[in-house]
């Protein structure tokens, strides 16, 4: 018994290589698969860099649309502010010997309106920048559209309201001249043009980034 068992192993090696297991060639990589699985990669590193801008560039565009809304809102608050002060100045009698101030708040009032104004042409200046960075950054891109529009909406509006509110300022501004409030007349002349020229630069370039995107 151990006799056959001990033939039987050293019959084994000879049997395995008398009948080799086959072995199968190794594929060979032509230069069209290599060519193709490159350009797959690349794709897909694409669509992932315009996937991770897109997330990016969406709540900006958004924020920016956001600010503009607001911004709309301001300008409108400052034109009922604007008529308001108008009224007071058309009824108001300089000071003189005998006769006091007849609207002793309204020069700072005037100035806190002139404020407002500078700071509204202010921010729109901020978000003016910050749309030209977003429109150096945007690419075609189908997803970003609806925000797109919405900036280019409350961009429309926003420069009509202040259309609206640069040309009440410069008729008011004779007024207040006319009243004695030369510097404050001088202010709102200006600040309600810097106001006018930001609101139109930031239509001009919502639409530019609302073309980009939509290709």
């Amino acid at each position: 018994m151990v006799r056959a068992l001990f033939a039987l192993l050293l019959a084994a090696p000879v049997a395995a290589y008398a009948n080799p297991v086959p072995v199968l060639p190794a594929p060979v990589l032509s230069f069209e698969n290599a060519a193709a699985d490159l350009q797959a990669s690349v794709a897909s590193l694409r669509a992932a860099q315009k996937k991770e801008k897109a997330g990016e560039l969406g709540p900006r565009i958004n924020a920016l649309a956001w600010d503009l809304e607001r911004y709309e809102r301001g300008a409108a608050q400052l034109r009922r502010d604007l008529r308001w002060l108008q009224s007071r100045v058309r009824r108001y009698q300089r000071p003189q010997p005998g006769r006091p101030d007849s609207d002793p708040s309204l020069r700072w009032d005037l100035q806190r309106f002139n404020r407002e104004l500078a700071s509204l042409s202010r921010d729109e200046q901020w978000r003016l920048n910050d749309l030209r960075f977003v429109l150096a950054q945007a690419v075609k891109d189908e997803t970003l559209v609806p925000a797109a529009q919405r900036l280019a909406n409350a961009a429309r509006m926003l420069k009509s309201e202040t259309n609206w509110l640069a040309s009440d300022a410069r008729f008011a501004s004779w007024d207040f001249r006319r009243a004695g409030f030369t510097f404050e007349s001088m202010d709102m002349d200006r600040d309600s043009r810097d106001a006018e020229q930001n609101a139109q630069d930031l239509q001009w370039d919502a639409d530019r980034l609302l073309g980009k995107i939509r290709g």
